[in-house]
């Protein structure tokens, strides 16, 4: 018998981790099983074409949120083309309502629900008695074919039957009817399992794929929206396997290894040891952990931050800052250690920092999730992630119950995502959308990381609103229909900020010293990402006369060298300029950069101020609450909830604009606090002192392409300590 298991990934780039283990804890009964991998990007008529080519007589398929649609369309097919093969399907997306899929996909044979390599062993064995022998009567001659060799057919039908009926978690077709033997699916002893990361493995994967791995099954936690909250308590495996996996990894040159462990932190002495081993022991293989922020204790910071710069990913779930919230989708998490913790791991650059948001939440409004937007922001993570609350299969925000208590409405097909609630509208929720997209492209693509600092410093009351006017300009100009290349976002930018200087209607002395200075900023920006030496459209480059042959000469100062480039002692001056690039500024944006960082403003201003439990009535309206304990701009204290509106009652977005009221100026490199707006309330016909644009002073910048940071992915660069230059 040959089963075929297929993995559809979401990107040519991921790995799959479930065949693997299905196919190795399979046995000699089980016949031959082969893994094919393809992804959701891929024609689909190919995939048909290549699976039908094997000839299985089973074809077993993981089924996800992103590709449950794609192989509904497959199987059918399959079905039509080979009528006796047995689709098997597994996985979370038919785990919790086999019989329903099954009752309504008459092509599917059998669902496994739950973790499936004993079941899906079992069922094998009992196919592989069944078709045995089928296949040895095929191998005979055809002109003997009419004669059945097949010995006991009727008792191995019945072993047939009574066995599947034995199999934990295994929903069937009997005598015309879907019947479900329930017991869901866990396998205590983890050890026990092959290990999948064989050479066969390895070698179909490649070095440039995300391996995922897990180092235990389950969660601690029982939070409403994740299906890992159906299982009960924690199992891990034996450390001495984990720790022989890592190093076949490692020695194998993977490029990433993602830990998929819903809580990779929920045991420090663990998490210390597998952190201790992938330090000892990586070359170039980075290490992806998501991790709860509020359980690192100081001795696992304090690791962390001896980790070689690059390998190690930290991705952090912080959904939202207000405590009401939490409890309402069953989440312990303390935010103010959280939040503490992340500034320290965040200290050194040497780990990248993601952190998450989910939007749709119950009780987090629009004006609620705003504040847990700016929150997030001021921690600077490496990568901000908004995402939109997923109602999956099997969670409990998902169940009759909390869909009536929120009055949520969602995209009844896959990813089921929230289109409103109580709380918030879908128009509202499509700006969110709007605003992750902007997130994406200007901040998460780590290239404006000094023009944003600057831009949000000077002229918004909080990071939020900046991104929503952002969006709003990008969504009137078109920009968000179409796809915009990196170097057309610059470009893009210098518009908005033209844009920007009008709508403030500065004078025109003081607009064009803000749109030199945003120049040299976007310029700073790109040099520092982008080695092609090549400015994009808008941003101009200072020109002065001989100054290539001013760079060369300096270039022949070997004291030079030596100072800025000592790695590069030992090469002629055209040899560096290779690997090298001097720019002119007008202004010395590295000086302002440091001068701008959030975080380092946010390193005296103690504990963040969430919106807590007991500043909020049972309908979510705060109460009694003094505006300016919260963060940035005060939440809207006079909105309240009527639970007994429909969910398209909801109240449309607020727009925030810039404020132009006629208020003093603020100085933008004043100490920041979470208690305190940072906007400098520019007022029409300001002028460049209360602007507080700096001082023009021309320097020279060198960059070093040769020295990429393998956090941040800028290059390093120095400014040039010269009393008299041009």
């Amino acid at each position: 018998m040959k089963t075929v298991i297929v993995a559809l990934n979401s990107k040519y780039i991921h790995g799959s981790l479930a065949p693997w283990y299905l196919k190795y804890a399979c046995g000699d009964d089980c016949g031959q099983v082969k893994v094919l991998e393809y992804n959701i990007n891929d024609n689909i008529e190919w995939i048909l074409t290549k699976i039908v080519a094997e000839k299985p007589d089973v074809a077993a398929f993981s089924c996800y949120i992103w590709n449950i649609e794609i192989i509904f369309k497959i199987i059918s097919n399959i079905k039509k083309v080979l009528p006796n093969v047995k689709i098997v399907l597994g996985g979370p997306e038919v785990s919790y309502t086999p019989e329903e899929i099954m009752k309504s996909n008459s092509y599917i044979d059998f669902i496994i629900c739950g973790e499936g390599e004993d079941s899906f062993k079992k069922l094998l064995s009992v196919l592989n008695v069944k078709l045995r022998g089928d296949l040895k009567y095929q191998e005979y001659p055809k002109h003997l074919r009419n004669i059945d060799y097949r010995v006991n057919s009727d008792y191995e039908e019945n072993i047939e039957e009574a066995n599947i009926r034995d199999i934990d978690g295994l929903c069937y077709r009997e005598g015309g009817k879907i019947h479900y033997n329930g017991k869901y699916c866990i396998i205590k002893d983890l050890g026990a399992l092959p290990s999948p990361y064989t050479n066969e493995m390895l070698s179909l994967m490649g070095s440039n794929k995300i391996i995922y791995y897990e180092a235990s099954r389950g969660c601690p936690f029982s939070c409403s929206y994740c299906i890992s909250s159906t299982f009960e308590g924690v199992r891990y495996f034996p450390m001495e396997r984990v720790k022989s996996d890592l190093l076949k990894l490692i020695n194998a040159g993977v490029k990433q290894v993602k830990f998929v462990d819903r809580t990779f932190n929920c045991n420090n002495r663990r998490a210390k040891e597998i952190i201790r081993y992938v330090i000892e022991n990586s070359k170039k293989t980075n290490f992806h952990f998501e991790a709860a922020g509020d359980l690192f204790d100081d001795e696992l910071i304090r690791l962390l931050l001896r980790a070689p710069e690059g390998i190690i990913q930290l991705e952090i779930g912080v959904q939202s800052i207000n405590t009401q919230t939490h409890s309402e989708i069953r989440r312990k998490t303390d935010i103010n250690k959280l939040f503490d913790n992340v500034r320290k791991l965040r200290s050194k650059d040497n780990i990248h920092i993601h952190l998450d948001l989910i939007a749709g939440l119950p009780f987090e409004d629009y004006s609620s999730f705003k504040q847990s937007f700016d929150a997030v922001y001021s921690l600077e993570p490496h990568y901000f992630q908004l995402g939109f609350l997923k109602l999956l299969k099997g969670s409990y925000i998902r169940t009759e119950e909390q869909v009536k208590k929120h009055q949520y409405e969602f995209r009844e097909y896959p990813p089921y995502e929230v289109l409103c609630n109580k709380y918030i509208s879908f128009s509202e929720i499509a700006e969110l959308k709007g605003i992750e997209e902007v997130l994406e492209r200007y901040y998460n693509s780590g290239r404006f990381e000094n023009t944003l600092r600057f831009i949000i410093n000077c002229f918004y009351s909080s990071p939020f609103e900046f991104y929503k006017e952002l969006y709003l300009y990008n969504l009137e100009h078109g920009y968000l229909d179409k796809s915009i290349s990196a170097r057309d976002q610059y470009t893009v930018f210098v518009e908005f900020v033209e844009y920007l200087a009008d709508k403030l209607s500065l004078k025109e002395s003081v607009g064009e010293s803000l749109k030199n200075v945003i120049n040299d900023l976007l310029k700073f920006d790109f040099m520092l990402t982008n080695n092609t030496g090549k400015l994009p459209e808008r941003i101009n480059r200072v020109t002065v006369p001989g100054f290539k042959d001013w760079c060369r000469d300096f270039l022949k100062d070997e004291s030079h060298v030596r100072q800025y480039l000592p790695d590069f002692v030992e090469m002629s001056p055209g040899q560096i300029l290779n690997k090298v690039k001097f720019e002119i500024f007008d202004y010395d944006v590295a000086a302002l950069s440091d001068k701008m960082r959030l975080s380092d403003k946010l390193q005296s201003s103690g504990s963040v101020s969430i919106i807590d439990d007991d500043k909020l009535d049972d309908n979510g309206k705060l109460d009694n609450y003094n505006k300016s304990d919260n963060i940035g701009k005060s939440y809207d204290s006079d909105k309240s909830y009527d639970n007994s509106k429909s969910y398209d009652s909801c109240r449309s977005a607020d727009s925030d604009k810039l404020d132009t009221s006629n208020k003093p100026g603020a100085d933008c490199n004043s100490d920041y606090s979470l208690n305190s707006d940072y906007n400098l309330n520019i007022e029409s016909g300001t002028t460049a002192d209360n602007l507080m644009l700096p001082e023009q002073r021309r320097v020279i910048i060198l960059f070093d392409y040769s020295n990429q940071h393998k956090v941040t992915g800028r290059y390093r660069y120095e400014v040039l300590k010269l009393k008299n230059f041009l």
